[in-house]
C-alpha cells in the first residue's frame, strides 16, 4: 500500500511538470507566433514598398530614355547649326607659318594664295569675309604649320574653290616648296563620321562606281542604273563587296547572252 501511494506521489509530480512545460511551451507558442506575425505585417510593408520602389524605377528608366533621346536630338541639332555656320569656310593645309608679314595677312593673304594656286578667271571675284590660323601655339619650323580657316562671302565661291582644288589634285605654290590642300571646313564630330565611309568610297573607286558623300554623312551609290543610300558604313562596304568588280568583268569575257533590258552603267563614268 505504502508502495502504491509513493507511486501516485511521483506521477502526480511528473503530471505537474509536464504541465509546467506544456503551459511554458504554450507560452513561447504564443510569443512565436506574434513574432511572425509581426515579421508578415514587416514584410507585407517591405512587399508594398518594393513595388512602390519598383514603379518609380520604371518612371525614372522611361524618363531617363526620354531625356537621352532628348539630349540626343539636342546634339544633332547643335552639330546640324554648327557645321551650317561652316557652310562658307574653307580649310586650308600646308601654308608655312612665317608667310604673314609687311601688312599683308588674313583675307589678302589668303586671296592671293588661292590667286597663285588655283586657275581662277576674271569672272571669279571671289570675296573672303575673315581668314585666321587655328587657336594654339606656334609650332616649331620642323613641324606642320597651323591650319587657315577661311570663311568667304558666298557660298558658290566655297564650291567654286573646292572644285578648282579636286580638279588640281596637287597644289603647290610658288612661296612655298611643299604641298597645300583644300577642305571644306566642318566639325570634328562630323569630319570623323565622313572618315568612316574611307573604306566603302575607296571600294566605290575599285568598281569604277558614281558615288557622292551626302550632308551629314550619307552614301549615295549608283549601282547599274540603281539608287542605294547608306547610313552604316560597314551595311555600304558589305554591300559593295557583294558586287563583282567590273574590270575583271572585261577581263573574262562572259558568254554571249540575250538582251532582256538590262543596261550596265559606264565602268569608265566619273564619280559626283
Amino acid at each position: 500500500m505504502a508502495n502504491l501511494m509513493n507511486l501516485m506521489q511521483v506521477m502526480a509530480t511528473d503530471v505537474t511538470s509536464i504541465r509546467n512545460n506544456i503551459a511554458e511551451m504554450r507560452g513561447s507558442l504564443e510569443s512565436l507566433g506574434q513574432r511572425v506575425s509581426g515579421v508578415e505585417a514587416k514584410m507585407g510593408r517591405l512587399g508594398e514598398v518594393t513595388e512602390d520602389h519598383e514603379a518609380r524605377l520604371i518612371r525614372v528608366e522611361g524618363e531617363l530614355a526620354h531625356q537621352s533621346r532628348y539630349a540626343g536630338d539636342l546634339w544633332d541639332r547643335v552639330q546640324d547649326l554648327e557645321n551650317r555656320s561652316r557652310r562658307n569656310n574653307i580649310r586650308v593645309i600646308g601654308v608655312p607659318e612665317n608667310v604673314e608679314g609687311n601688312g599683308v595677312s588674313g583675307p589678302t593673304m589668303l586671296l592671293k594664295i588661292l590667286q597663285d594656286c588655283l586657275p581662277l578667271g576674271e569672272s571669279d571675284s571671289i570675296e573672303v569675309e575673315r581668314a585666321h590660323r587655328t587657336r594654339g601655339l606656334k609650332p616649331p619650323p620642323d613641324q606642320c604649320p597651323r591650319p587657315i580657316i577661311a570663311r568667304l562671302l558666298h557660298f558658290q565661291d566655297r564650291e567654286r574653290i573646292l572644285e578648282l582644288a579636286r580638279e588640281a589634285g596637287e597644289i603647290y605654290w610658288w612661296w612655298w616648296w611643299g604641298g597645300i590642300m583644300i577642305f571644306p571646313d566642318m566639325s570634328r564630330e562630323l569630319a570623323a563620321q565622313k572618315k568612316r565611309f574611307t573604306p566603302a568610297r575607296r571600294r566605290c573607286m575599285e568598281l569604277g562606281l558614281r558615288y557622292a558623300l551626302q550632308y551629314p554623312a550619307v552614301l549615295r551609290v549608283t549601282v547599274e542604273s540603281r539608287m542605294y543610300r547608306f547610313d552604316d558604313p560597314e551595311e555600304a562596304l558589305k554591300k559593295l563587296n557583294e558586287i563583282p568588280d567590273q574590270s575583271r568583268r572585261r577581263e573574262s569575257p562572259q558568254p554571249q547572252m540575250k538582251n532582256h533590258g538590262h543596261v550596265e552603267e559606264d565602268p569608265e563614268e566619273q564619280r559626283e
